[in-house]
């Protein structure tokens, strides 16, 4: 983190524009904020652009000749610019390139301000995998800054743990001794996919479930001790990769994948019914109730729903709440949800399909294990619904078979 700090730093004498690169929670934003103040400008002048949030083509074109319009001397943060359609992509790269404004007559050239776009990814793996036009990549691709992963920083990870619980008890006027040496030991230990947004959830969740002036043990952090995988003697196909391949961080699906399988096998094993994806259901809606701060008009628009069937699902989901959060498997899934739906873009599937589809496909996996009606349970619908929901998905045919 030192060295993004020092590059940011650095680049803030310069009007380059700036590719700021690194994992979901790693503190992108945070050396956003580091060049545009060394830059000598005032906070509020620091404009955030959420590229996730534009709907089509026309609304990001709209959007940005807006914040381009009104952008003198401020600094624009691109947040997932990979995300827009290519067309966006390549007209935002031509008017960061000629400084010009495209819908005017004559030209109009932009005032001064600089330009910082967030990337999940590196450049050259945004653009192997197609999200990336190559244009848009070349005006941001000069020195582009790297934050490494909190796995790479295991000096830094007691610092943020301290620094983020002060700031939450700060914020909720409440008093914790601190963490646990054991605690501690945990927080090293833990690989910190997350990295700093996880650190934040968990600590978040400890505090609502320990009084001011205890001590945060890794009960409350829902973290184990000396096993650096969730399920207890299995080394997952996802962390012996983690291990195995230099750079590799899973994405929040791929972890979310892991975790679910991981609760599946627990439950088929222990012959548990719990229904998952009832459970799974309401974190989508949850989260994306989150992500729009509340507003439940933009939740149901990004879930592809009407407003009123999402009215209509709350006081279930909120009847299931003392359920999900009584059962100590579901708090990583939910967890990993959040982290999901936060960056996902708009458009596309709808997240509750997907998250159904990704259920019925694990859930199709422990088939050998499970009948159809376990199946069902764990789905939380009636084997008829089961049925359908496969169809639907396109596994009949497994469904015929094995059912």
């Amino acid at each position: 983190m030192e060295g993004a700090v020092d590059l940011a730093a650095f680049l803030a004498r310069t009007d380059t524009p700036v590719a700021i690169v690194g994992a979901r929670g790693t503190g992108k934003m945070y050396i956003a904020r580091i060049f545009h103040t060394r830059a000598g400008l005032s906070p509020d002048t620091l404009v955030a652009i959420d590229c996730r949030e534009f709907r089509n083509r026309d609304d990001a074109n709209r959007r940005i000749r807006h914040a381009l319009q009104g952008g003198a001397g401020k600094t624009l943060v691109f947040k997932s610019p990979q995300l827009m359609s290519a067309d966006a992509q390549l007209r935002l790269a031509r008017q960061i390139a000629t400084r010009q404004v495209l819908d005017s007559e004559p030209p109009t050239y932009l005032p001064a301000m600089r330009f910082v776009a967030l990337f999940p990814d590196s450049l050259t793996n945004l653009l192997a995998s197609g999200e990336l036009q190559p244009r848009l990549a070349s005006v941001f691709a000069a020195y582009p800054i790297r934050v490494p992963p909190m796995r790479h920083r295991q000096q830094a990870i007691l610092r943020w743990a301290h620094k983020i619980l002060a700031q939450e008890c700060a914020l909720r006027n409440v008093v914790v001794k601190g963490f646990t040496p054991e605690a501690e030991q945990a927080l090293r230990e833990h690989p910190w996919h997350g990295n700093i947004s996880e650190i934040r959830q968990r600590v978040v969740h400890a505090l609502e479930r320990r009084p001011g002036g205890a001590w945060l043990t890794p009960v409350e952090l829902k973290l184990a001790l000396g096993d650096r995988s969730r399920s207890a003697g299995v080394t997952s196909p996802l962390r012996r990769r983690d291990r195995e391949t230099e750079g590799y961080t899973p994405s929040a699906l791929e972890e979310l994948r892991q975790a679910l399988a991981d609760l599946l096998q627990q439950c088929v094993h222990n012959e548990q019914a719990l229904p998952l994806g009832s459970w799974l259901q309401d974190e989508v809606v949850l989260a994306a109730l989150g992500r729009y701060a509340g507003d439940s008009g933009l939740a149901a628009r990004f879930l592809q729903v009407p407003r009123r069937k999402l009215s209509r699902w709350r006081p279930g989901i909120e009847g299931r709440q003392a359920q999900r959060s009584g059962c100590a498997g579901w708090v990583e899934p939910a967890r990993l949800v959040t982290d999901w739906v936060r960056g996902l873009g708009q458009g596309g599937n709808s997240p509750l399909d997907e998250a159904e589809a990704l259920l019925l496909t694990l859930l199709e996996d422990c088939r050998e294990q499970a009948t159809m009606a376990q199946r069902a349970d764990l789905l939380g619908v009636s084997r008829p619904t089961y049925s359908r929901r496969l169809q639907a998905q396109g596994h009949a045919a497994q469904a015929v078979a094995h059912g």
